[in-house]
């Protein structure tokens, strides 16, 4: 607000805390004023829902996701959003150091375990999964992005298809335990004699000289499959998990003459996929054929009633709201509360491609880069996006942004963006401005001063 109207603000707090408790008591009116009329001392109070709304489908930056608490694995065929991709690239590492296998053990099994979390998609949808040992070293100084790829060997260690399963727990029979539901993909015992045939390692370093870690990737990919709109699934895994490991079942002999009575030692050994070593998901999209496309190519046949957010660093929605400094034009205003509501579009939650849970507003800058809007700060309890299923729709509460936009700040618009863009698959479609029964809307009540 201006700098000359500051003292004259100040004086006004009491009384804009008594018209508040009116509003609540007595509703106000569009034309700005308030029931029942009083003296007001000057000071009236309006609630305006008609600006104007612009929005825009961008495509969304993509995200760092070697940070991510889990990983993305799968291909789903989005009836909307066309098909999405998640591979997963990952070290292997030792536990502890100076890990010595003894003398002349034999493999029994090697398998590589992920951790189920939760599905996104078609729940019983068979997967098709290759699993690559990797060529190119993955370096914890580096940052890793959802489009960095890194090299592999063209030839897979292993391939599995399966269907996600995280109800049933699977007894292991090594030591007969019980575990929790997760991925087992068995890989050739050829591979874990490579890894004895150079024991012991003295660390993990010495270890990854040797073995740099694998890619993990669905068969098909967004650009070649064969299955339906609707099918398919992205598996989320917690690799940070104790069930997320490289585990080598091996024995050894202690007969040491030929005619002793042999005596076999089984054994195992987990290696280690957790925050000491590096991972990261690569995501992929094809928009060919959606209305996806015709918004980011700004085609004349795309649907202008609705826009679009989704997660996996797919697309945002930029909001602008080019008249918002008509609000003051006839004096000076202090906004009261500014809420913008999204509402999703109704028959675009499927089955199984459900909205998203949370979205974000951020400001955009001069320089175009993305900033917090400062009603952010007053907690996200206040500041909103979390959906609400029985309204169907997302509210911020923006009412310090909207001041700065009317005095202080250029207007450079907002991002609509998913929450959790690198842990989920969840996409929103919404009302756009030109909506009849979803539109997006900024509800402002402010006082005339």
């Amino acid at each position: 607000m201006k700098k000359n109207n500051s003292d004259f603000l100040l004086r006004k707090v009491l009384i804009l805390s008594a018209i508040f408790f009116l509003i609540g008591q007595f509703g106000c009116k569009k034309d700005g004023k308030l029931t029942p009329d009083f003296d007001d001392g000057g000071l009236s109070v309006s609630f305006v829902d008609t600006f104007s709304i612009r929005t825009s489908l961008v495509l969304d930056d993509s995200l760092r996701t070697d940070f991510s608490v889990y990983n993305l694995l799968g291909l789903y065929n989005d009836p909307i959003f066309g098909p999405v991709s998640s591979s997963i690239y990952t070290q292997v590492t030792l536990n502890g150091v100076n890990v010595d296998f003894g003398s002349n053990p034999i493999v029994d099994s090697i398998v590589l375990t992920l951790d189920y979390e939760k599905v996104y998609g078609a729940q019983k949808a068979p997967m098709k999964i290759n699993v690559f040992e990797l060529t190119e070293d993955l370096n914890a100084s580096n940052e890793y992005y959802s489009n960095t790829t890194n090299a592999h060997k063209p030839i897979p260690i292993a391939s599995k298809t399966f269907k996600p399963n995280l109800t049933d727990n699977i007894t292991i029979a090594h030591n007969n335990t019980t575990l929790d539901p997760h991925l087992r993909i068995k890989l050739p015992n050829s591979f874990a004699d490579s890894i004895l045939a150079h024991d012991p390692y003295a660390s993990s370093s010495s270890f990854l000289s040797l073995f740099k870690g694998f890619y993990i990737t669905t068969v098909d990919s967004v650009n070649n499959f064969n299955f339906t709109k609707g099918n398919g699934s992205i598996v989320t895994f917690d690799l940070n998990s104790s069930l997320s490991t490289l585990t080598l079942y091996y024995h050894t002999n202690s007969k040491t003459q030929p005619n002793q009575i042999e005596n076999i030692n089984h054994l195992k050994y987990d290696f280690a996929i957790n925050t000491s070593g590096v991972k990261y998901s690569r995501f992929a999209h094809n928009y060919s054929g959606t209305d996806i496309e015709a918004h980011l190519n700004n085609s004349p046949t795309k649907d202008t009633t609705v826009s679009y957010v989704s997660a996996m660093a797919g697309v945002k929605t930029k909001v602008e709201i080019p008249y918002i400094r008509d609000l003051a034009k006839n004096g000076t205003v202090l906004i009261n509360k500014a809420e913008l509501i999204i509402s999703v579009e109704n028959g675009t939650e499927g089955n199984f491609d459900t909205p998203l849970g949370s979205i974000s507003l951020v400001g955009i800058n001069a320089s175009g880069n993305d900033i917090f809007l400062p009603d952010f700060f007053e907690g996200l309890d206040h500041y909103g996006g979390t959906y609400d299923a029985t309204t169907k729709t997302y509210k911020f509460n923006i009412a310090r942004h909207i001041n700065d936009l009317v005095y202080h700040t250029g207007n450079y618009g907002m991002y609509i963006v998913a929450n959790g863009g690198t842990t989920t698959a969840n996409r929103t479609v919404f009302g756009s401005e030109h909506n009849s029964t979803a539109k997006i809307k900024l509800n402002i009540t402010y006082s005339k001063i």
